[in-house]
């Protein structure tokens, strides 16, 4: 959500509210084909100068009008045809500025580094053919020649094509030139790895951030590293789509722990190692850091972003402590603040979800329902929006943390929490994290909910926050180094 995104986003909760799915303070729209398919853009010959056309489907269901853009830029042959559909209705004209339009550029072949492996002059042909500009040398920028995200898009689904496995969007923005690109394709085709370089330019150590439940890893994790100091290297661990989600087959968080720990090997083999996760994610990385411990790894810092421990007591209701009413009333006043400022489609859905849930559990505690008791997804999200293989991914984390035992952890954590928790549940203010941990460990409260906390402004104090506690933990671990290399050696 921004002022420059905020027509898209009327025009979308206008023509398809119904396939509006939300997630981390934003929005997705997952559009069925065929109900995308009835759309087309058509020009209303009454519009004033200078206005969009109108947007009417198929069915004459719904007009819409697009109101005012801000240009794209470099994006000329997108601008262009734009300015056509606002100008003129002549068909010969539009025919004419788009033949135009689609004309190849030529540059000096003097200016253009040429490619050195077969994967760059497959690159260097994809953006001729893309951007239609040629020649396109290895050290040329993608943006700089005229591409823009749409053209991005459609050059990823290309690069899946070639090699065989989808790449995240994010990477052309750490990777802008064929050369950085190639490079690092290579590198991620190469180890098959479910690492995601989210932002791999710095020389500190770097920072790994599981995936929450669901296998999302890049959207909210990008937010966070765009306001992370420059220097810092950031890698999500992906969900893998593979065996455990396909095949319905239950799945122990530490199996997942120890396998995400082969990865984050590939690319760092000794520690110290600092992790991280949102929610669900913070279950695991908060196992793989227990594990490392145990095989004599050093683990500089684990960051656990309002993610609380699995079976340690934080759901249970402890409604005879002296305090709990109080930190009840305070906490409903939250989620009170927090419902209210959702939108009157969005609190009905909400309760209904609820109220569908909590029928299904009485059910079940009146043995009125049959067959084994599996996680009601529709406590945490609403499924309509989530594709098959999403849900049967939420369906296996979830499912994996009620059934995982959290054990104790002697280390450096550091628990990010907003100020809202769920309605039933202890209440504790550390979420009974304390309970576990023996080493150094501490509590940040940040605003935002648990929804948002990966947008503006929340996002900015999240990062502020984690950034400090890197750049303490760092200057801790080089002062350890630095007294454990001066101390006298005795020989026995």
């Amino acid at each position: 959500p921004s002022a420059k995104n905020k027509p898209a986003l009327d025009f979308l909760e206008a023509t398809c509210r119904e396939y509006q799915q939300p997630l981390n303070g934003g929005s997705v729209f997952r559009l069925p084909v065929g109900f995308a398919a009835e759309f087309a853009f058509r020009l209303n010959p009454e519009s004033q100068p200078g206005r969009a056309g109108d947007m009417i489907d198929s069915n004459s269901r719904l007009t819409q009008s697009s109101g005012h853009a801000p240009g794209v830029g470099s994006a000329a042959r997108f601008d262009m045809c734009r300015s056509i559909a606002l100008e003129t209705t002549d068909v010969g004209a539009i025919q004419e500025q788009i033949r135009k339009a689609s004309v190849v550029r030529t540059r000096s072949p003097s200016n253009c580094a040429v490619p050195r492996t077969e994967l760059e002059r497959q690159l260097c042909r994809l953006w001729e053919q893309l951007l239609r500009v040629e020649p396109v040398g290895v050290n040329d920028d993608f943006f700089a020649l005229g591409g823009h995200s749409l053209l991005a898009v459609r050059m990823f689904a290309e690069i899946e094509k070639l090699l065989g496995r989808k790449f995240p969007l994010v990477t052309l923005f750490q990777a802008p030139t064929i050369e950085e690109l190639a490079l690092v394709l290579e590198r991620e085709q190469g180890a098959g790895s479910l690492l995601v370089p989210i932002q791999p330019a710095g020389d500190k150590p770097p920072l790994f951030l599981v995936h929450g439940a669901g296998g999302d890893v890049l959207w909210g994790y990008a937010n966070l590293a765009a306001h992370l100091p420059p220097d810092q290297p950031v890698f999500g661990i992906r969900s893998s789509s593979g065996s455990h989600a396909d095949q319905n087959a239950s799945l122990h968080l530490e199996e997942m722990a120890r396998s995400y720990l082969d990865v984050v090997r590939t690319r760092q083999p000794q520690g110290p190692y600092y992790l991280g996760g949102y929610c669900f994610g913070g279950n695991v990385a908060y196992e793989m850091a227990r594990q490392l411990r145990l095989q004599g790894q050093p683990v500089a810092l684990v960051v656990l972003l309002d993610a609380a421990p699995a079976n340690a007591g934080y759901e249970r209701v402890t409604w005879w402590r002296p305090a709990f009413a109080w930190h009840f009333a305070r906490n409903l006043c939250v989620w009170l603040e927090d419902f209210v400022a959702l939108k009157p489609e969005d609190r009905r859905r909400l309760i209904g979800r609820k109220l569908r849930a909590v029928g299904r559990k009485l059910a079940r505690r009146l043995n009125l329902a049959r067959g084994p008791a599996a996680f009601d997804l529709e406590e945490v999200i609403d499924p309509r929006h989530f594709p098959e293989h999403e849900l049967k991914l939420w369906q296996v984390h979830l499912e994996a943390l009620i059934a995982h035992i959290e054990r104790p952890y002697a280390g450096r954590v550091a628990l990010l929490r907003t100020r809202g928790q769920p309605l039933f549940c202890s209440l504790e203010n550390d979420f009974c994290w304390g309970k576990l941990i023996a080493g150094n460990f501490t509590v940040h409260c940040i605003p935002g909910s648990h929804e948002n906390i990966f947008m503006e402004p929340n996002v900015r104090v999240l990062a502020s926050e984690m950034a400090k506690l890197l750049q303490e933990t760092g200057s801790h671990s080089k002062l350890s180094e630095v007294g454990r290399l001066t101390e006298p050696v005795t020989h026995l």
